[in-house]
């Protein structure tokens, strides 16, 4: 074959091993994980490795009730320590939410009052529009992926994603969650057969020898969408408890309610 002709030829396997090969994939010193529960094991040791969140963060929110964007300043701290305040343009806080996982406390500056009883879901959707016990919310906020409590789990490598996938199952619920390596971070869960949410952990990265998301996004029935970005913050960084302290600010009615957010009779409204 002349040479003007071979090289066209020569060059055919070439772009096929370029373009048709898998990219590597990099599972870690432990190689990859040939089970669920040695799957599991590894994406509980990237969670726990993040125990708290202080800083400055964006909340988007999208739903039927409320669209728009505000500043926020966030501190979590596990296992259901959350201290969220709302800021206006000024930096003046609009709402306050904190919990430490039994009560809650809630400024509402612009009904201007203040909730206070059980740290229930129904009371924390007073300030995030998804119902979420505090435990999971701070959950969320540091990167950590409830996990349904499974019968059956069944492991694949999604070669595509580059990713593994994991199928929790139980009764008729079904979660599945697509994991990054080599950080084992959960990066997608989605739920069918139950009334939940799906979520996203996204821009992982890594800081002090852990990682964590600066992005989380929950969706909800009913159209709803949150997104929380994380812009200036530290991570596990010793916390400041005082910031859990549930003060009502001077000459602010009080509003006691129950663990469904109804007022309790007798109470300020």
């Amino acid at each position: 074959m002349p040479a003007a002709n071979r090289l066209p030829a020569l060059l055919v396997p070439i772009a096929l091993l370029v373009c048709g090969c898998p990219h590597r994939v990099d599972f870690g010193p432990e190689g990859q994980p040939t089970s669920a529960e040695a799957l599991l094991k590894r994406v509980e040791v990237a969670e726990t490795g993040v125990v708290s969140v202080k800083g400055d963060a964006r909340l988007r929110v999208d739903s039927p009730q409320a669209k728009g964007v505000v500043t926020l300043f966030a501190a979590v701290t596990h296992p259901a320590f959350v201290h969220l305040e709302s800021l206006d343009f000024f930096g003046k806080p609009q709402g306050v939410l904190i919990s430490d996982g039994r009560t809650f406390g809630l400024y509402d500056g612009t009904a201007g009052k203040y909730f206070r009883g059980p740290a229930t879901a129904q009371n924390v959707a007073r300030f995030v529009p998804i119902a979420l016990p505090p435990a999971e919310l701070a959950a969320l906020l540091l990167g950590r992926a409830p996990r349904l409590a499974h019968e059956s789990a069944e492991l694949r490598f999604d070669a595509e994603q580059g990713a593994l996938v994991l199928t929790l199952k139980k009764g008729a619920a079904t979660q599945v969650l697509t994991i990054q390596p080599p950080s084992y971070r959960v990066i997608r869960s989605t739920v069918t057969g139950l009334d939940a949410y799906d979520f996203e952990f996204e821009n992982i990265e890594a800081v002090g020898g852990v990682t964590y998301p600066r992005r989380v996004v929950l969706t909800a029935k009913g159209s709803v969408r949150v997104e929380l970005n994380y812009k200036d913050v530290v991570v596990n960084e010793p916390p400041d408890l005082t910031l859990y302290e549930m003060t009502p600010p001077a000459n602010v009615p009080i509003v006691e309610v129950d663990e469904h957010g109804v007022p309790r009779e007798g109470s300020k409204q």
